[in-house]
């Protein structure tokens, strides 16, 4: 069957990330849904972007867009700025093997990066729960980034260390097998890992900041083993 996929809003209307439906056009997938979710799933579905091979389905085409049974319909928020967009078709690309690693920093106060690497701040142990949220946003990136590809995650590894007086270096490396790169999980995950040490330590030191999210190395695909450092 046909499987919509729900970003945003939509999602939390729908309260589904995804819906399997017996339909063959757009439109018929979209009368199921709403039949399905109630007339507050509708009127947010009214302002969505709805996305299928990589276009942009416009409402006065939805009965007449045709959809196999193994394909998938994004239900995308409204974007600004029109709909000139689309994901890119990997689809005649190789699958490889693939690494990504990206790194940021946490700029804070000195007293404060020792206690978020020894676990003395007021919310406990700071690195475990920061290296999960890390793991765990780098599988959830087309949920987040909705022309991001999904991709084949087969290992997620973050790390933290200190950098000079007031700052930890938080790096991420995502691998995985498939026909396009990881820098996005790599830098998701960085990101979101970053993120959780702040939110550990905010109350204390409201100054941190998060700088320097970048790609630092990656490899597979076409361009081979590649460092920015």
């Amino acid at each position: 069957m046909p499987r919509l996929l729900f970003f945003a809003a939509i999602r939390e209307t729908a309260g589904a990330r995804a819906l399997d439906v017996d339909a063959s056009t757009v439109g018929e997938a979209l009368k199921i849904a709403t039949e399905r979710y109630g007339d507050r799933f509708a009127r947010v579905l009214e302002i969505c972007t709805i996305l299928h091979s990589d276009n942009v389905v416009k409402p006065d085409a939805w009965w007449d867009h045709h959809v196999d049974a193994a394909d998938e319909v994004a239900v995308l928020p409204p974007v600004s700025g029109g709909e000139d967009f689309h994901m890119v078709d990997v689809g005649d690309k190789e699958e490889t093997k693939r690494e990504a690693t990206a790194a940021c920093r946490l700029v804070c106060e000195p007293a404060t990066r020792d206690r978020l690497l020894t676990g003395a701040v007021a919310k406990g142990d700071a690195v475990g729960p920061a290296k999960v949220a890390g793991m765990l946003a780098a599988k959830r990136v087309p949920e987040l980034i909705p022309l991001c590809h999904p991709v084949r995650t087969t290992f997620v590894e973050v790390t933290t260390a200190p950098v000079g007086d007031d700052a930890i270096e938080v790096r991420a490396t995502v691998r995985g097998l498939d026909r396009t790169g990881f820098e996005m999980e790599a830098l998701t995950a960085c990101a979101i890992a970053a993120l959780s040490l702040y939110d550990m330590a905010k109350a204390e030191d409201p100054r941190m900041r998060v700088e320097g999210l970048r790609i630092v190395a990656k490899s597979g695909g076409k361009s081979g083993s590649v460092t920015f450092e």
